[in-house]
């Protein structure tokens, strides 16, 4: 398929860089705020299955515009960080580890040392944000967190059947960098046809290996008990949204996760009337409301 162009004009310009750290470089942007605009926060963010820095063009583009520096890396197994043959080869152990890395590395470049972050995540992202929220090496140094459609169940529509699931931990002690095809729908990512467009083209196939996925699900799966939850920072703000036809990732896994979190979190849940899966890619009227509340979370404590 022809690649489709960026359906997006930014104002801003990202700086990218690639960063070694075991074994992998890391392709990574920056998207500083302008200098004409007050800095209010930085977010460090995770993205999703197979996601690149493409995709978030338009959200990372407004969040700097309005005052919100956003640092983002494609992860091991991930976009340009590793293409081709290494693709979905990632685990736990790295998922966290090279998370801790790009924090440390950013930590250490405040020129406040007293200033605490803001983390974000989408998806398989918004899980590993959620759990980094409960015992992150580094949670401490964040005030904030908020993440879209996370990973904490996967919709029936979507749901791997239930021979393949069941077995998953016998293949990844068998056979863990065994490959399998998500088979992810488009048409349940947005609603946006030209962002829906220019990711069929952009993506490669959303394809990860059998630990991977095993790790995503029990990593989401997790999120719905209570005494694991119970350890959530209370001195983090939590912001979660999820469209109500997300057919990737169940609204239902989302609920389940907010009914178990400590009344000592500051929270606020937001179902999306009408949004799919990738609500930072959704139609205008869409995106421009989850902008919006994103941005209010975020200027609440800025």
């Amino acid at each position: 398929m022809t690649k489709v162009p960026l359906p997006y004009d930014p104002k801003g310009e990202p700086i990218k860089e690639q960063v070694p750290y075991n074994g992998a470089t890391f392709f990574t942007t920056t998207w500083k705020v302008p200098e004409s605009v007050t800095y209010k926060g930085k977010i460090i963010y995770v993205h999703g299955f197979c996601e690149h820095s493409d995709i978030y063009t338009q959200f990372f583009d407004d969040l700097s515009q309005n005052g919100y520096e956003v640092f983002f890396f494609d992860q091991r197994g991930a976009g340009d960080t590793s293409p081709g043959k290494d693709a979905g080869k990632t685990d736990e152990f790295h998922t966290f580890d090279d998370l801790n890395f790009m924090i440390k590395r950013n930590l250490d470049a405040r020129t406040d040392k007293s200033e605490k972050f803001i983390l974000g995540g989408h998806s398989m992202g918004g899980g590993i944000v959620l759990n980094y929220a409960i015992n992150g090496k580094y949670r401490d140094e964040f005030k904030a967190v908020f993440c879209s459609g996370p990973l904490v169940l996967l919709h029936p529509k979507t749901r791997p059947n239930i021979l393949v699931r069941a077995l998953q931990p016998v293949i990844n002690l068998l056979v863990p960098t065994l490959k399998i095809d998500s088979k992810l729908t488009y048409d349940y990512i947005t609603s946006n046809e030209d962002w829906k467009n220019f990711i069929k083209s952009s993506d490669k196939k959303l394809i990860g290996t059998i630990r991977q996925f095993n790790d995503m699900f029990v990593r989401g799966e997790k999120l719905t008990q209570k005494e694991y939850v119970a350890d959530f920072s209370p001195t983090i703000r939590l912001l979660v949204l999820h469209g109500d036809i997300d057919y990737i990732n169940d609204i239902e896994g989302s609920k389940k996760f907010i009914s178990v979190l400590p009344d000592t979190v500051k929270h606020e849940f937001v179902p999306v009337e009408g949004g799919r899966h990738s609500l930072f890619n959704e139609r205008k009227e869409l995106y421009d409301d989850t902008l919006s509340r994103v941005l209010k979370f975020l200027n609440e404590e800025a």
